[in-house]
């Protein structure tokens, strides 16, 4: 990355379809389909060129002592990126490997990285003005093909709400990106459905090492990039796929009260919705799914949408393993989707599986067994609510009569718990729950199909 007197200058210029990026001499264009461009208003695009710049590339200030100079005036959405990074932090502490980084260090990194950016003008608001751009029965729904956004796809279908997806082609993510054009070109074939594939050049500008800056607030990116979408395709709805269990939070051993995905709790959710009125857009960001826990998710996508179901790729995909497998079979996502699918009674081959999650190698991954060498690739497996949803599976595929070493160990170790627990714990991950993203013409329908889907599941 060059500099210029010790600095690191950083431009924006509005383009044709869309803006370019200048972070010294490397530029990275991010660039709409044409009809999405044309229909985002004029008044907006500076506002929304100035907060995208800055929030693609706010993690440089912590990454080393230049001073990051942007060649424009202070986003009025500035405040609003600083506090979800900030609470976004334990995150990183928690998938730390070494487990030698704090969140006081990170709280302090962050805190001090204020005063090493600069910008270049007196702030601008742009001029409201109401376009009337979510009139029509459609939503955008960001789209990975994990359980979550496909529940959400196929839900937003039932409810009449025609849904666009989209998925987001990060660079450094080639194996995610090959597998997911595959179910894309399937999903099409089958549904004639297109899933919008949106390239993301300035995901070069995340960092593969260290603390994973630049990935921290990845959704509330997407969130930000999906505006000019909303008034493309005059969308009434921004769909995330955010379950009840993104709402959780513990204490860390620094005393600190932590969510460990923080940007998909309701409550980002709704301050998110409330941010993006600066840049005009007036539609109602909600996630369906928020009442249900993830085993509650699984049964519904499976049972009441089974050919939707069957393109469900849950994985991180990060290593050279994924390269030619759907399912690396060595992530904590792999395994806790495998016996989420085996207490349902679903074969895992059904979603493309070819890996035995439950032999005694696999151990680590699981977040129920508390003794397990750690693998530090999923804050929220490090949560509560993460191990007894985990118990609660293992106890309904025992009595499933499921076989596997993991199952004989849950069996000598932990089975007693969960069948002194099931109860409980059914109501709970079975259960329907408080809502707050949801309005009440989406509340009234998805709420029946819930309880329609999940009734017996409680018993």
């Amino acid at each position: 990355m060059s500099l210029k007197n010790g600095h690191i200058y950083i431009y924006r210029t509005i383009t044709r379809n869309g803006i370019q990026i200048d972070v010294g001499r490397k530029s990275y264009d991010i660039s709409y389909p044409t009809h999405i461009w044309q229909l985002f208003p004029e008044v907006y695009r500076q506002t929304f060129a100035d907060s995208l710049t800055y929030f693609m590339t706010m993690h440089l200030a912590l990454l080393n002592s230049h001073k990051i100079v942007y060649d424009f005036p202070p986003p009025p959405t500035e405040p609003f990126f600083l506090k979800g990074l900030l609470n976004s932090l334990p995150e990183t502490v928690l998938t730390d490997e070494k487990k030698t980084v704090k969140m006081s260090d990170l709280v302090k990194l962050l805190y001090n990285s204020q005063y090493r950016t600069e910008f270049v003008g007196r702030p601008r608001y742009a001029r409201f003005k109401n376009v009337n751009r979510n009139s029509w029965t459609r939503s955008i729904i960001p789209f990975s093909f994990g359980k979550d956004s496909l529940l959400t796809f196929a839900l937003s279908q039932e409810l009449g709400i025609k849904p666009y997806p989209v998925f987001f082609r990060e660079p450094r993510q080639p194996f995610e990106n090959r597998h997911k054009t595959r179910l894309a070109e399937r999903f099409f074939d089958e549904f004639d459905v297109d899933v919008n594939f949106f390239p993301l050049s300035a995901g070069w500008l995340r960092q593969v090492e260290d603390k994973y800056w630049g990935w921290d607030l990845l959704l509330t990116q997407y969130t930000l990039l999906l505006i000019p979408f909303i008034f493309g395709m005059r969308s009434r709805y921004l769909f995330w796929a955010h379950e009840q269990s993104c709402n959780e939070t513990f204490m860390d051993k620094e005393g600190f009260i932590v969510n460990p995905v923080y940007e998909q709790s309701a409550n980002w959710l709704l301050m998110s919705n409330a941010t993006a009125r600066m840049l005009g857009c007036n539609a109602i960001f909600a996630s369906l799914i928020e009442p249900i826990h993830e085993l509650a998710i699984m049964k519904i996508l499976h049972s009441r949408y089974p050919e939707i179901g069957k393109y469900q790729l849950s994985c991180f995909g990060d290593e050279e393993v994924a390269k030619n497998k759907r399912w690396c079979g060595i992530c904590s996502k792999c395994a806790r989707m495998y016996i989420f699918l085996l207490a349902l009674g679903i074969s895992p081959k059904r979603v493309g599986f070819t890996t035995n999650m439950l032999t005694r190698r696999k151990k680590y991954l699981f977040a129920v067994f508390p003794e397990r060498k750690s693998r530090m690739d999923s804050a929220f497996d490090q949560s509560s609510a993460a191990r007894e949803e985990q118990l609660l599976a293992f106890t309904m595929a025992t009595r499933r009569g499921m076989k596997g070493d993991l199952i004989s160990e849950f069996k000598k170790h932990y089975y007693k718990e969960g069948r002194k627990r099931e109860n409980k714990l059914r109501e709970k991950y079975f259960g329907i729950h408080t809502s707050n993203s949801l309005t009440y013409e989406l509340k009234k329908p998805l709420l029946s199909i819930f309880e329609d889907e999940l009734r017996g599941m409680r018993r």
